[in-house]
């Protein structure tokens, strides 16, 4: 019997989709001029989204990586 791979849930690919779509500025009209901390709105959001995606992956490495002891139950 396998183990199951708690790391590869449904619910992970589900937030690194949402991440990557606001990472991505697809969906930003070409006419938004706004600027935020020297970069244009689309640009900020991007790097934030980025930023949240580096941040979750840390967090799974941490939390939900398997530790050596489990591979030998």
């Amino acid at each position: 019997m396998k183990p199951t791979r708690s790391y590869l849930s449904p619910w992970i690919w589900a937030v690194y989709a949402v991440l990557l779509a606001i990472s991505i500025p697809w969906y930003w009209p070409q006419e938004v001029g706004t600027i935020v901390l020297g970069m244009p709105l689309w640009a900020a959001v991007s790097v934030l989204g980025s930023a949240a995606m580096s941040l979750f992956t840390a967090w799974l490495f941490v939390k939900r990586w398997p530790e050596e002891d489990d591979d030998q139950a």
